[in-house]
Formats: C-alpha cells, structure tokens, sequence
C-alpha cells in the first residue's frame, strides 16, 4: 500500500526547532559538526543547510577533512548574532512608530 507523502506542520518545525536548539545547548562549544550532522539535528536534509547559509541563517562553513563544518560556538553565536538585530530592530521600528502616532 502507498502511503501519502508526509509533510512538515507547522509543530512539527516547532519541534525540530527546539530540537536542534536543545542538542547544540548540549553539546561544548566546541563540538564539531558536519553539515550532515547538522542536517540530522534540524531534520532537514544538506540542501536546506548549504541554502541556509546562502541566507545568512547559518555562518559560512569551513572545510575539515573536504567537507563543510561548524563549531557549536560559531552557530550559537552567529544565531545570537542575528536575535540581537532583530532586537535591536524592531526597537527602531517601534520608536519610528511611536514618533508618527499622535
């Protein structure tokens, strides 16, 4: 019998989500992770990581051994990079909301 292809819900992206945040909060921030390792962690396959960091979401790898690899350290902190931004950008939005409302 043939069974429907699955696809990701919006809870299952939620749990991956938490998944990979829980496993890397885990792990030494030194621990090296491959780009298949780090595929796994998401449940997303290579494809979404190389396209990820295409976006800016994952910091450039570097290359060990031929094949792309992060530390801990380097995600966490390009993630908290980026949630530091966000921050500080939507502090800018609100004050420029703020300065227009009467």
């Amino acid at each position: 019998m043939n069974e429907a292809p699955q696809t990701m819900t919006d809870a299952d992206e939620t749990e991956n989500s938490r998944g990979i945040v829980r496993i890397l909060g885990e792990l030494p921030r030194g621990t090296i992770v491959g780009e298949e390792a780090l595929a796994r962690m998401s449940g997303r396959q290579r494809v979404s990581v190389k396209r990820a960091v295409e976006r800016g979401e994952l910091p450039p790898p570097v290359r060990m051994f031929g094949k792309p690899c992060w530390t801990v350290g380097a995600i966490v902190a390009h993630v908290e990079a980026r949630l530091e931004r966000a921050r500080r950008d939507a502090e800018k939005e609100a004050a420029r909301i703020g300065r227009l409302s009467p």
